[in-house]
């Protein structure tokens, strides 16, 4: 069994240890040591990363995990192959990514113990993501999602908790003394139960890594909750997450108040009007590119062609910058009797199509726009399609007269 060194200290960066084997799997390289302070993944926490190195060569460890017999396995790359077995390798943790993991970790605690407390919410799992971190929840009446003001409660308390800078101790009771804890939940393994306290409000037991105080978390912030398998799913970002996530926030926020020349207090309703401003002014503009379209009907239908079976074929290409003024115009077209609109709107390389027919003529509008080699469908009687050139249009141009 590697004797993992994390779970004394997890502040411990560095190491000296000894390979005791070597594993292929796929096309990753495995090597075991005496003694490791990379945690394995475990818990939600992903496995660390960082590098091993021997006199002058180095290896990249990528991942870490833990088998069933309690050994640290490392995947590494680098040259020629892993260290040999029996040699002495010097560790290096990655150790930006480890502390990142570690303030999510005891910020998921300080979270949940917070929870807990206003909500009875259980928390089941955490999953620590590359951007943003997850805990599922079940809640005492089973709901999947809590109010912003609810949301809001939980992370001031946390945030407080923080700023209160309790210690955070991490350490194996034996069983005496871990029947009579006050855990926030029963642990989830039978031996070595390691428990983790924070302050006198928090204890649960865990075998990852932590911070050594609560203010080392720095700032919670909570994203939302969702539906997620029939539990409640909790999103949030600590310590230098969350400060990052400020920083954009404030930029855009800012950004936005320039633009519309607000500030913050002011933002959510001058930003509101402006919303409504431009829907009124898309319902006019829509109004008055329908009208437009309208006013070409009797030019088109003057042009129509006439086929030898009484039928009249309109075929044309426009300009139309709104699709709703183009259907309009097709719609108009085909309330007489007994015609077949073939409408094109070339744009950005692209060659948009609307077909349609009145209902006194039985062809399939959507069969035929297909069978120009256009993608698109319809209803028989009014189909839209698409090209990346012109010959699905001109094809239609050619085919058309001879619709059954």
């Amino acid at each position: 069994m590697t004797q993992q060194l994390y779970l004394a200290d997890a502040w411990t960066r560095d190491f000296t240890a000894r390979v005791t084997a070597h594993r292929v799997e796929g096309d990753k390289t495995w090597l075991s040591l005496d003694r490791s302070a990379f945690y394995p993944e475990g818990g939600g926490q992903p496995g660390d990363s960082g590098r091993l190195l021997a006199g002058d060569q180095v290896w990249q460890v990528q991942d870490t995990q833990k088998d069933a017999q309690g050994q640290v396995w490392h995947a590494v790359t680098g040259p020629d192959g892993p260290p040999p077995v029996g040699s002495q390798v010097h560790g290096e943790l990655d150790w930006a990514r480890r502390f990142d993991h570690m303030q999510q970790h005891t910020g998921e605690h300080l979270i949940a113990s917070c929870l807990y407390r206003l909500t009875g919410g259980f928390t089941h799992g955490l999953h620590i993501g590359r951007e943003v971190s997850t805990i599922d929840v079940t809640m005492p009446d089973n709901s999947t999602r809590l109010g912003q003001d609810v949301l809001d409660d939980i992370e001031a308390l946390a945030n407080r908790l923080i700023t209160e800078d309790s210690p955070v101790t991490c350490r194996f009771p034996d069983a005496a003394e871990l029947a009579g804890l006050p855990l926030r939940k029963d642990p989830t393994v039978q031996e070595q139960v390691r428990v983790c306290a924070m302050g006198d409000y928090e204890m649960v037991a865990c075998g990852g890594t932590h911070l050594s105080r609560t203010g080392q978390i720095g700032l919670v912030k909570l994203l939302g909750s969702e539906p997620a398998r029939g539990k409640l799913r909790l999103s949030f970002l600590c310590g230098g997450r969350a400060v990052a996530h400020y920083v954009r926030v404030y930029k855009a926020v800012t950004r936005a108040g320039e633009l519309l020349s607000a500030g913050v207090d002011e933002l959510p309703g001058r930003l509101s009007e402006a919303l409504r401003q431009a829907e009124d002014n898309r319902r006019e503009l829509g109004a008055l590119r329908r009208q437009r379209s309208l006013a070409k009907l009797p030019g088109l239908l003057e042009q129509a062609r006439v086929l030898p079976d009484g039928r009249r074929l309109v075929i044309a290409q426009l300009e139309e910058q709104d699709l709703p003024a183009l259907e309009a115009l097709a719609g108009e077209m085909v309330k007489h009797s007994g015609l077949i609109a073939l409408l094109c709107v070339p744009r950005a390389g692209r060659f948009n199509l609307l077909f349609a027919r009145s209902p006194d003529v039985k062809a399939d509008m959507a069969e035929f726009i297909r069978s120009t080699g256009a993608k698109g469908g319809g209803r028989s009687d009014f189909a839209r399609g698409a090209a990346a050139d012109s010959l699905p249009w001109e094809a239609a141009q050619v085919m058309a007269p001879h619709l059954p």
